[in-house]
């Protein structure tokens, strides 16, 4: 019977064509990320070398500028051959506070060289101060975090910022080497703002200073269409930093994020990796329902009802109002009832009915012909 699910249409696929290395971008860059500061941070290294990058730490702006070939102050003789520009990093991960100056100046003079003025700048602070977000605003920094940081957040944001727009303050990806889930959390870890919108506008989210203030996908709108665009969200986005001011919808933060939706969200991950194809069609076996019924809680049928062979158990999921994880759940446990079967099955027990023809009721048994005689 598993065979017929599987011998369904695959869903669409969430992996860009050539993977992860689809997303990396042609030019100078060598992979690495540049982090400047006394606290070398050995989750946020570990995370980036996961997500493919080279960390390269410095302890100040001195060095940081000596790294990037940009020493303040520093000319060379007019006969002195010229020096390779030595390969500038992907991102650049600065402490507000160092030994010799601040974040805030040192993001400041990347911006004010036209050889790192594109370079993605990430500022981190030890303690949150209410003038800090206006002053990262100022030097213009990409994202202002506080410490705790998370390394999947800084990994994250580093995999996003690889793949800008030209100059513009604009950075597309893909689920399959940036799954929503992981985008939405490290993007209410900072203070930007902005939208993501999937690719043929099937779905997008607004964030504001830390979070979602609206949501749309597939009809829906607010907290509904957030969660669902998280489950069912997939293949190339767009992200767009830049002021939001509309009033939205909803306003959904980090925490509740993680405590809240995470939990359901990784649950349903299990199960369409393991579970019940979500391009799979199902039916009811009635007689089978009738025998099984009595064990079953009675909001079952919610789920029973939207399975009549058309829709897919995608299809399913979109219209029922219980959380996904829950009714893909539910699903996933009448199929081994066997209260839902492939719809594919009992069509072609349909077709192999229709070809045998009626019964034929009435139709006389010769009598076998009698043996010769012998004799």
């Amino acid at each position: 019977m598993v065979a017929y699910l599987h011998a369904a249409p695959p869903p669409e696929t969430s992996t860009p064509s050539g993977g992860r290395d689809a997303l990396a971008l042609p030019g100078e860059g060598s992979g690495s990320v540049l982090l400047v500061g006394e606290t070398a941070r050995p989750a946020v290294t570990e995370a980036l070398i996961a997500e493919g990058f080279e960390p390269v730490h410095v302890e100040g702006a001195r060095a940081a500028l000596a790294r990037l070939g940009l020493e303040p102050g520093v000319s060379r003789p007019e006969s002195e051959p010229a020096r390779p520009e030595p390969a500038l990093p992907r991102l650049v991960i600065i402490d507000a506070d160092l030994p010799d100056g601040d974040g805030f100046s040192l993001c400041g003079v990347l911006r004010a060289d036209a050889r790192s003025a594109h370079l993605p700048v990430l500022l981190v602070a030890r303690h949150p101060e209410e003038f800090h977000r206006d002053l990262a605003a100022g030097v213009g920094a990409d994202e202002y975090l506080v410490e705790p940081v998370d390394a999947r957040d800084v990994a994250v944001l580093a995999r996003l910022k690889a793949g800008r727009r030209g100059e513009e303050d604009v950075y597309d990806a893909h689920t399959g080497a940036l799954p929503l889930v992981g985008l939405a959390r490290a993007l209410l870890s900072g203070v930007r703002s902005g939208r993501v919108v999937l690719a043929e506008d099937t779905g997008a989210f607004v964030f504001r200073h830390g979070q979602v203030v609206d949501a749309s996908f597939h009809g829906e709108r607010g907290s509904l269409a957030f969660r669902r665009l998280l489950c069912f969200g997939a293949g190339a986005y767009t992200v767009t930093f830049g002021p939001e001011l509309h009033r939205g919808t909803l306003a959904l933060d980090r925490p509740f994020l993680c405590d809240q939706l995470v939990p359901g969200l990784e649950r349903f991950e299990q199960l369409r990796v393991k579970g019940l194809p979500l391009a799979a069609r199902l039916t009811v076996d009635f007689n089978r329902l009738a025998r099984e019924l009595p064990s079953l809680p009675e909001d079952v049928e919610q789920v029973v009802r939207l399975f009549d062979g058309r829709r897919t158990v995608r299809a399913m999921l979109l219209e029922c109002r219980f959380p996904e994880a829950l009714a893909y759940e539910a699903a996933t446990r009448l199929f081994m009832l066997g209260v839902l079967v492939p719809a594919i099955l009992v069509e072609e027990r349909e077709r192999a009915r229709e070809s045998a023809g009626p019964p034929r009721l009435f139709e006389p048994v010769l009598a076998p012909d009698p043996e010769p005689d012998a004799s």
